[in-house]
C-alpha cells in the first residue's frame, strides 16, 4: 500500500473554489504554472526545454496526472506551495507499450482515451494543478497502474499480468521501450517535459531556502555544536547484518522479547509454547504434500501459514519451508514461507536475520514508543529482500491513526508509503535490491519524524 485513501484537505484549492486533489483522481495540468520566483525570457530559454516552452505557450495538447499521494504539509506561510507526487497521463495514445497503459473514456470518465504513463511519476507543486476530469479510478486501478511502474524501475519482481491488467478494463501493449524508436523518442520527450513540474519545484526549494536565511545560519550554528557532542548517524550495512554483524541500537528479536517492551506477531514462538496433537501430524503431512505439488500460488501460501500454527519442531515442516522459499519465486510466498519458519524454527539460517530498534523522537503514543523491525534474506537469484515493519508496543493495541512508513530512495524521493488506520497492528513495506543499493525509510507522526539510512 502506497497511501491512505482518505480524504484531506488542500487551502490552496479551497481557495480557488475547487475539491481537494484525492489520489486516484485525474487532474490537468495548468499551462500557466506558478512558482514563487519569477523568471526573465532569457532565464525561461535557460531553465525549460523547447517541449516545456511550447506547452507554457499553448502549443501543446494538454496533460493530465493521476494523484499519487496527498500534498505534504507545509510550513507555516508556504500553504500555496504545497508538493505532492503525480503519474503523467498524456493524449497520444499511439505510443502505448507494456509501461504506457491505455485509459480508455469509459475507465477514467474523460471524453478521450488516455495514456498513463505508469514510468513517470514526479513530484509537483499542487497550485500547478489546473482541475479534474472525469471519475476518481478505483483502488485497483490505481495499484496495477503503480505497480506496473514500479516493476520497470525494479522495486518490484513481478509485473501485474496482462490478464489482471485487461480485467480492469485497462490495455497493455506488447512492445517494449527499447525495441521501438519512436516509443524511446516518445519517452525522451517526455522526460523533457517534464521540466515544467520540475522547475517551480526546484524554484521553490531555492525560494524556501533564501527566505530562511538568518533562520538557517542559527541552525546551522546549532548543528553544528551539536555535532561535537552527537555522533553523526551512519548508513546501516544490511549485508553486514547476514554476516552477524550489527549496530548496538538493533537488537535481536530474543533480546528485544525479553525486555517485554513490545507484543508483537514477531514474537518468538518454542517448541514449549505449543503443544502438537496427533491430529496435527496428518495435517502437517497433507500440507507438506500441497507444498510441493501444482497447486495454485494462493493455495502453496496458504499452506505454508499453516505448517507456522502447527508444525512448531517438526522437521519435515521444516524442511518443506526452507525448500519453498529457496525455490518460489513469488515474493507473497516466500515471506509467507519466512514467517512460518520464524514461529517454528526461529533460528533457522535460511530466514535471514532481523533486528528490532525502538523508536524514540519526542513523539510519545500514551507514554510509550514505537518499534522500527527490519528483516533481510538473501535470495536465490542474488537479490536480497527486506521486509520493514513498525509495530505499537506492549501497553498500545494498535498503531496511532496517520502513523507513517514511508520509503526513501538514496536521492530522498518517496518511492513507497503506507499509512496506519485505525485497529492496524502493523505497517509494512517490502523491497527487493541488489547488493550496495541505498535506501532510507522514514517513520512520521504529525510534526515528529525518524528517518534511517540503509544499504543492501
Amino acid at each position: 500500500m502506497r497511501i491512505n485513501f482518505d480524504q484531506f484537505t488542500s487551502d490552496y484549492h479551497q481557495q480557488l473554489g475547487l475539491k481537494s486533489p484525492l489520489p486516484g483522481e485525474i487532474w490537468k495540468i495548468s499551462h500557466s504554472v506558478k512558482s514563487p520566483l519569477e523568471f526573465s525570457i532569457e532565464e525561461q530559454h535557460k531553465l525549460y526545454s523547447d517541449i516545456a516552452r511550447n506547452f507554457l505557450e499553448g502549443n501543446f495538447p494538454p496533460r493530465y496526472a493521476m494523484i499519487v499521494t496527498e500534498p505534504e504539509s507545509p510550513e507555516a506561510g508556504e500553504e500555496d506551495w504545497k508538493v505532492l507526487s503525480v503519474m503523467l497521463f498524456s493524449e497520444q495514445t499511439r505510443f502505448q507499450s507494456d509501461v504506457d497503459i491505455l485509459v480508455p473514456t469509459e475507465v477514467s470518465g474523460i471524453e478521450i482515451d488516455l495514456l498513463a504513463l505508469t514510468w513517470q511519476v514526479q513530484s509537483m507543486l499542487v497550485c500547478n494543478l489546473s482541475h479534474p476530469l472525469g471519475k476518481r479510478l478505483s483502488r485497483d486501478i490505481y495499484d496495477v497502474l503503480l505497480n506496473v511502474g514500479d516493476r520497470y524501475h525494479g522495486l518490484l519482481e513481478k509485473a501485474p499480468s496482462k490478464q489482471e491488467i485487461e480485467s480492469l478494463g485497462l490495455q497493455i501493449g506488447t512492445l517494449q521501450a527499447k525495441q521501438s524508436p519512436d516509443i524511446a523518442e516518445f519517452h525522451r520527450l517526455e522526460e523533457a517535459w517534464t521540466d515544467v513540474l520540475k522547475v517551480p519545484l526546484e524554484a521553490y526549494h531555492t525560494y524556501h531556502k533564501t527566505m530562511k536565511i538568518t533562520s538557517d545560519i542559527l541552525d546551522a550554528a546549532l548543528e553544528l555544536e551539536q555535532e561535537f557532542a552527537t555522533p553523526i548517524q551512519k548508513r546501516v550495512s544490511l549485508s553486514q547484518w547476514l554476516q552477524n554483524i550489527f549496530e548496538t541500537e538493533w537488537l535481536s528479536f530474543e533480546d528485544f522479547w525479553q525486555r517485554k517492551s513490545i507484543n508483537l506477531a514477531w514474537s518468538v514462538r518454542s517448541a514449549e509454547d505449543s503443544h502438537q496433537l496427533p491430529s496435527d501430524q496428518q495435517e502437517i503431512t497433507r500440507l507438506i504434500e500441497q507444498l510441493s505439488s501444482e497447486q495454485e500460488e494462493h493455495q502453496r501460501r496458504r499452506a505454508a501459514k499453516r505448517l507456522g500454527e502447527i508444525g512448531s519442531g517438526d522437521e519435515n515442516a521444516i524442511s518443506a519451508l526452507v525448500n519453498l522459499l529457496r525455490t518460489t519465486n513469488d515474493d507473497e510466498t516466500l515471506w509467507t514461507a519466512v514467517e512460518s519458519l520464524w514461529q517454528i524454527d526461529p533460528t533457522n539460517p535460511a530466514t535471514g536475520t532481523r533486528r528490532v530498534k525502538l523508536i524514540d523522537w519526542g513523539m510519545q503514543v500514551v507514554g510509550n514508543t514505537i518499534a522500527l523491525a527490519v528483516a533481510i534474506i538473501q535470495k536465490a537469484n542474488g537479490q536480497a529482500g527486506v521486509l520493514i515493519r513498525v509495530y505499537p508496543n506492549s501497553n498500545a493495541a494498535y498503531l496511532p491513526t496517520n502513523l507513517k512508513l514511508i520509503l526513501l530512495s538514496e536521492s530522498g524521493q518517496i518511492l513507497r508509503e503506507v499509512t496506519a488506520r485505525q485497529a492496524d497492528i502493523y505497517i509494512q513495506l517490502r523491497l527487493n535490491g541488489q547488493p550496495g543499493e541505498k535506501f532510507s525509510v522514514r517513520v512520521a507522526l504529525g510534526d515528529e519524524s525518524l528517518t534511517e539510512d540503509f544499504m543492501i
